[in-house]
């Protein structure tokens, strides 16, 4: 399981969305990242 080196609790691709309880520790809540999120989805003009 590899950090990356800035001090970012979550791997490369996962972005750190708050908190959250795991066995009784709270740990970084990582979620994937927009940017590498589903490739496949149509993308939303403004």
């Amino acid at each position: 399981m590899a950090k990356q080196a800035n001090n970012d609790p979550c791997w490369k691709g996962y972005e750190q969305a708050g908190t959250k309880e795991k066995n009784g520790k709270t740990v970084p809540n990582c979620i994937p990242s927009k940017k590498t999120a589903k490739k496949d989805s149509k993308s939303t003009k403004k």
